[in-house]
């Protein structure tokens, strides 16, 4: 037991009052190793055969947040392990991630309403909205936009959140014609 704690112990490279030890790369390594593996298991679930309407791309853009996520945590506790104070780092980004998150308050905002669309499913595909008084078929509704084509089958991008703040009609949901049907008329 003492040769394996020297030996963990033992000092690979010393930078003033920063050291690496055998330990901390163990700890680097396992840290990216569980980080890896846990991705994988995230993925392998998202991406498993489904018989319901989850979208492959959706489940591409959850799981690349998750992801990002997931990286950013072992990021901050590798450097943790290393030494370095990752609460300074915070403390000195803060007014720059102040910055950014002004600067896509709106990109946040369409991204929060996409998740609010697919995981209420108050709107779906091939449903007829009424938005801002132009008719629209919904083809596709994604993570950022929803793509709808209007009575002219001119294709129309739609930011997530002009859906859910703005007053919408959706005609599908009271009638019992076939959605093709009402873009027709």
């Amino acid at each position: 037991m003492e040769k394996i704690n020297s030996f963990l112990q033992f000092e690979i490279l010393s930078i003033g009052e920063y050291k690496i030890r055998v330990f901390t790369i163990v700890v680097i390594f396992l840290v990216f190793i569980l980080t890896k593996l846990t991705v994988w298991l995230i993925k392998k679930a998202l991406f498993r055969k489904r018989t319901d309407d989850f979208d492959q791309g959706n489940a591409y853009a959850i799981f690349q947040i998750i992801k990002y996520f997931i990286w950013v945590i072992s990021i901050g506790l590798i450097l943790d392990s290393v030494g370095v104070k990752v609460t300074v780092l915070i403390a000195g980004s803060a007014a720059l991630l102040v910055g950014i998150g002004l600067g896509l308050q709106q990109t946040f905002n369409d991204i929060i309403s996409g998740i609010i669309l697919l995981s209420e499913r108050s709107i779906k595909i091939n449903d007829i909205l009424e938005i801002d008084s132009d008719i629209v078929m919904i083809q596709k509704i994604g993570l950022r936009t929803s793509k709808g084509l209007n009575r002219d089958e001119i294709s129309i991008i739609i930011p997530n959140s002009l859906i859910t703040t703005n007053k919408v009609i959706n005609w599908s949901h009271q009638t019992k014609k076939p959605a093709s049907e009402l873009v027709l008329e």
